[in-house]
C-alpha cells in the first residue's frame, strides 16, 4: 500500500494537480489546442470521443488516441499522466493483469484531481485491501457502453456487482453524477471514460 500511499498524497496536496470542471465550458484542458469543445464529438477511427477536455489525449506520439487504440486499457491509461493515481490503485489491488486480459469492457477512470476531493474516511477506505478492490470493481463495467446508453439513462452491471447510473442532460454526459471529461475512447480490449469524481460502490 506504499506506493498508492504516496500517489494519493501527491495527488491531494500538490499544486500542480489538475483540477476536474464537473459541468464543462472552459475545462482545464482547453489552453491544449486540440482540446475540444463541450458537447463536440472528435472522430478517432471510427470511435467519436465525447466530453469537454478530450486535449489531454494527445493528437500525436505518445500516449495518443492512435497509440492507445492499439493497448490494452491498463496499458494504455498508464500513458497519461493525468490517470497516474487510479492506475496505481489497480496494480496495488492486484486487478492490473485482470484488466488488462478482459475482453470488451468498460472502465470508468477518475482523473488525478478526483481523488483530492475524498473526505479523510474515503481515503482510509483506499488503503483497506478489500475496500480498494471493491472500488476499482465499482469502476469497471462487464460489457462496453457507448454515449447511447448515457442517453437512455441505462444502469450498467459493475464488476464488483452493484450497477451504476449513466445520464445524458444536454452536452452533458455522466456517471453517479460525475461529469465526463473524455470518453468513449477506444483501446484494444476496453472503452474507457475519464470522469471527475471517484465512483464509490454504495453499502
Amino acid at each position: 500500500m506504499a506506493g498508492l500511499a504516496t500517489v494519493l498524497i501527491a495527488a491531494c496536496g500538490s499544486s500542480n494537480t489538475v483540477t476536474a470542471t464537473p459541468t464543462g465550458g472552459a475545462g482545464p484542458y482547453s489552453a491544449n489546442p486540440s482540446a475540444t469543445p463541450q458537447g463536440t464529438a472528435r472522430t478517432a477511427g471510427t470511435a467519436a470521443r465525447i466530453g469537454p477536455d478530450c486535449g489531454m489525449i494527445p493528437a500525436k506520439g505518445k500516449g495518443s488516441i492512435s497509440q492507445l487504440g492499439t493497448e490494452h486499457a491498463i496499458t494504455a491509461a498508464s500513458r497519461s499522466p493525468q490517470l497516474s493515481v487510479f492506475i496505481a490503485a489497480v496494480r496495488t489491488a492486484g486487478l492490473d493483469k485482470t484488466l488488462n486480459a478482459r475482453h470488451a469492457y468498460t472502465l470508468m477512470i477518475p482523473v488525478n484531481s478526483a481523488f483530492a476531493s475524498l473526505s479523510k474516511t474515503q481515503i482510509i477506505h483506499l488503503h483497506n485491501s478489500g475496500q480498494l478492490l471493491k472500488i476499482v470493481r465499482y469502476h469497471a463495467l462487464k460489457a462496453r457502453v457507448g454515449p447511447r446508453q448515457f442517453a437512455s439513462g441505462a444502469k450498467p452491471a459493475t464488476l464488483q456487482g452493484k450497477h451504476l447510473t449513466l445520464s445524458k442532460t444536454g452536452s452533458v454526459y455522466k456517471v453517479n453524477g460525475a461529469t465526463v471529461l473524455c470518453g468513449n475512447i477506444k483501446t484494444a480490449n476496453a472503452t474507457v471514460y475519464i470522469v471527475s469524481k471517484v465512483l464509490l460502490p454504495p453499502g
